[in-house]
Formats: structure tokens, sequence, C-alpha cells
């Protein structure tokens, strides 16, 4: 569905979600997250302009979905039908229309090159047996 979120720490987010219950906990899979930006310019002295848009949640990531634990949600809406309009062509605009091979492209000249000496401790699969691997014992 097309949610409006607004989180415990004060951010509205937007996005498509699918709510599910992992391990006895709700968890909200949001698509395509982002929040809403007001831009107001004073027009004459009297007269103010305002207009809203939006920008991608997370800037920094590249990541196309996101996992919020439900316990971190205040509260959960449906997008207006115009929102979703706004919402579905702001997508396309930005990074909708484009084929698959344009997107490992695009995301490829996002991503930092990742060596030894940055950080790199490992991938996401050997993390996540070590820690199943911890939990378990």
């Amino acid at each position: 569905f097309y949610g409006v979120f607004k989180l415990l720490n004060g951010e509205e987010i937007l996005g498509k979600a699918v709510l599910t219950n992992e391990s006895n906990e709700t968890l909200c899979f949001i698509s395509d997250p982002v929040v809403i930006q007001v831009i107001e310019k004073r027009i004459s002295e009297d007269k103010m302009m305002r207009g809203m848009g939006f920008h991608r949640w997370m800037q920094l990531s590249d990541e196309e979905f996101y996992i919020i634990r439900l316990t971190d949600i205040i509260a959960v809406a449906s997008m207006s039908k115009e929102v979703v309009l706004m919402y579905e062509t702001y997508l396309s605009t930005n990074e909708g229309n484009e084929t698959e091979e344009e997107k490992k492209v695009r995301i490829s000249r996002r991503r930092a090159k990742i060596n030894e000496a940055s950080g790199y401790l490992g991938k996401i699969d050997e993390a996540r047996a070590l820690f199943e691997k911890i939990y378990n014992s």
C-alpha cells in the first residue's frame, strides 16, 4: 500500500509498504521512501509562495527498500490519491524511467570504491551467519 509513516524521531516518510510479522515482531518494508520538502519564497512584502516536493529519505544509500520496526512508527496512514500521483511522478522523473542496465551504471557511479584500508570488514551474509551462530548458542 502507499503509506505515510510518522516515526518516533519526528520524521514523516512516504513510500510503498508491506507489513509482515517476523519472529513475533511486526516489520514494515518500505520501498522508495521519500520525505516532504516544503519550499517557501517571499514574493512581496505581504505575499508568500509555498510549494512542496520530495527528496529521498536516506540520500547517501543506494538501497531501494528499508526495514523499519513497527515499534519505531507512531502513526500510519494511506496516501491520498493526489499524493500518490505526485509520488509516482517524482519516482518516474528521477529514477523510474531507466532500464536495468542504466540503473546498474547509475548505482555503480555512486558507490565508493571499498578496499581493506577503507574499513571493509566483510560481507553482510558472513556477518549475518556469525550473528545467527552467536544468537543460537
